[in-house]
């Protein structure tokens, strides 16, 4: 009786893709955050402690859902530039109009309130806002993705509330209308240069086209999930303003054809980042516009697009160099040699195609 030969050994991978054995050892900073995230209730002040790292231990407690209304007071405590909270679905409207309407909000430059939809409903702000005019005189970014009970009306007050806002983020916003675009360009027209709108279901594309070309320093704009988002649109829009985008992302806009990339590649010269993840319509001829006329990009997804192995390769020998970021998971015809080649080209490589069972990144 023959002996079974056993198969050659392959070590397991750990969840982050290594070789079992291999670990990745935090710093001395991400040690000490931990233990401060960890004795969070024991905190006194954050007097003295820089943004940064705030930012870093904000993080932190609302990925352990440990974040609650005492570490909130110390957050909003003394005079802050920046309050982060990246989830803010433990928040109540109590809550928020306690702790908010006694804040001193003059210097503050940052705002983020993500996943805010039960905490923040209009009459809430207006309860908060109604306080003082100017609530928000310094304030250049604020986020409120996921305030899924904000409408136009309490986009108004928060618009005439930040007369200095750069940036705001209204991703899954789903009460906003097209009307929203509008209140922006009045109320921020010479100043916006980064709007968020992914998911907004009642924004219709075509109606916001006047509204956007008023912003006239608009320089990112993201319409990821927006489905009316169309070719027609990226004409009437882009080929008039597209001169100062710096940033676009259309993900999941899957009516856009090759068309739609044209015209982004020859309307956009300073275009350094371009999401077009889950586009089935576009073919090889988008990246062939993009390799002619986009020599700015450093940041480029094409994730779950129907693109040939050789367009891409022949995408990165022309722009390789210039490439900081690519990813290409779930790209069925890529080859793991182009991967390969992606990550020698540029250091920074996804990669999740059919014959590359895994990633490489920096």
């Amino acid at each position: 009786m023959k002996k079974k030969v056993c198969d050659a050994w392959v070590p397991k991978r750990n969840q982050k893709g290594g070789e079992k054995g291999f670990f990745f050892v935090p710093s001395l900073q991400e040690l000490c955050l931990e233990m401060l995230a960890d004795n969070a209730d024991a905190m006194v002040s954050l007097e003295g402690v820089p943004d940064e790292l705030i930012r870093k231990l904000c993080n932190l407690l609302c990925d352990s859902r440990k974040m609650n209304t005492r570490f909130l007071e110390l957050l909003l405590s003394g005079s802050p530039t920046e309050i982060r909270l990246k989830d803010c679905s433990w928040l109540t409207e109590e809550q928020f109009a306690k702790y908010f309407q006694t804040c001193d909000t003059t210097r503050l430059e940052v705002l983020q309130l993500d996943q805010c939809g039960r905490c923040i409903p209009d009459y809430a702000l207006l309860g908060t806002l109604r306080q003082s005019p100017r609530w928000l005189p310094k304030l250049i970014t604020l986020s409120l993705s996921g305030a899924c009970r904000l409408s136009d009306k309490g986009l108004h007050v928060l618009a005439s509330s930040a007369p200095a806002l750069r940036s705001i983020n209204l991703s899954q916003c789903s009460l906003l209308s097209s009307a929203s675009i509008n209140i922006l360009a009045d109320s921020l027209g010479s100043l916006l240069k980064e709007l968020y709108l992914d998911d907004c279901l009642m924004i219709d594309a075509a109606q916001i086209v006047p509204g956007l070309k008023k912003l006239k320093h608009l320089e990112v704009l993201s319409l990821a999930g927006i489905q009316t988002v169309s070719d027609e649109f990226i004409k009437d829009y882009i080929i008039e303003c597209g001169h100062n985008m710096k940033e676009l992302i259309l993900k999941d806009c899957r009516k856009l054809t090759d068309a739609s990339i044209k015209g982004v590649a020859e309307h956009c010269p300073g275009l350094c980042a371009l999401d077009l993840m889950n586009l089935d319509k576009l073919t090889d001829l988008s990246l062939g516009y993009l390799t002619n006329s986009c020599r700015a990009l450093h940041t480029l997804k094409l994730c779950r697009n129907p693109f040939s192995d050789e367009a891409i390769a022949a995408f990165l020998e022309i722009t390789g160099v210039s490439l900081k970021e690519l990813s290409l998971n779930n790209i069925k015809k890529v080859h793991c040699y182009t991967c390969l080649l992606t990550f020698l080209s540029i250091g920074s490589c996804v990669c999740g195609c059919m014959h590359w069972k895994g990633s490489l990144c920096s």
